[in-house]
């Protein structure tokens, strides 16, 4: 029985660790509020090279104009583009590089969020400068390439939003004080590892292909990884670690008999 509570201990507390992660995830850029603010999937910024002021997005294409001058303006609607952008799993919000929250615009909630970064950019741009902005892009870059990065994330997303759930469940069957039910505890931290871990992949690989690929084109704009895709792998290890503690208590736990 102790070997049992001991393995009941360490499975909850892997579980539950994974499932605040999991969460932790879910909410990034849903709102303003200085946690929600502070996660994201993935982050571009257009203003070039950190400490250089001649290799920005402007710069390279040569225009002006091209910045908004209200960088809480509306996304999505030709009103100039934006310093730095972040996407969360159900919105992108963009706004200036402090990224004051009186300084920057978040778009709608939707589910199955799909990121197209590039297609953002030239949806942001001023309508005279669309085009060019279109066209400064290589045609075989990743990055720009919104039907590949939209599908994939799309999909990324319900595996993420699914195994979030399929965590918080696994968590909560460790409660019940039975063998069968620490079997499924440990049937449902295989499902959520699975899940999160594909879908987890799924954005890593996105999020180095689009890097490369912008490093590749020298347009003044770069990406960086969001601290929400380490907080989704932190939760796969949580889940894949708490199958072997709730295996070994459903073996050492209670049947009916027991009561």
């Amino acid at each position: 029985m102790v070997l049992g509570g001991l393995c009941i201990g360490i499975g909850e507390f892997l579980t539950f660790g994974a499932m605040v992660l999991a969460i932790l995830g879910q909410i990034g850029q849903l709102s303003n509020n200085i946690v929600a603010r502070n996660i994201r999937m993935a982050v571009i910024t257009t203003t070039g090279t950190p400490g250089s002021q001649t290799d920005s997005f402007q710069d390279t294409l040569n225009v002006g104009g091209l910045y908004a001058s209200n960088q809480a303006a509306e996304e999505l609607q030709g009103n100039g583009i934006k310093e730095r952008y972040d996407w969360g799993l159900y919105n992108l919000c963009g706004g200036d590089l402090q990224r004051d929250a009186d300084a920057r615009f978040c778009t709608g909630h939707q589910f199955g969020h799909r990121f197209q970064p590039y297609g953002t950019l030239v949806a942001d741009a001023p309508d005279n400068l669309q085009q060019q902005v279109a066209q400064a892009a290589p045609q075989d870059a990743t990055f720009a390439d919104n039907e590949y990065l939209g599908k994939y994330t799309h999909a990324a997303f319900w595996l993420l939003f699914i195994g979030t759930i399929v965590a918080g469940l696994s968590f909560l069957a460790g409660f019940a004080a039975h063998r069968f039910a620490f079997l499924l505890a440990a049937l449902l931290a295989l499902v959520g590892a699975l899940l999160i871990g594909v879908g987890a992949a799924i954005w890593t690989a996105i999020a180095v292909r689009t890097s490369h690929s912008l490093k590749d084109a020298n347009l003044g704009v770069n990406f960086a990884y969001g601290n929400a895709l380490w907080f989704y792998w932190g939760a796969f290890v949580g889940e894949a670690l708490a199958i072997v503690p709730y295996i070994l208590s459903c073996c050492a736990g209670r049947s009916k008999n027991d009561y």
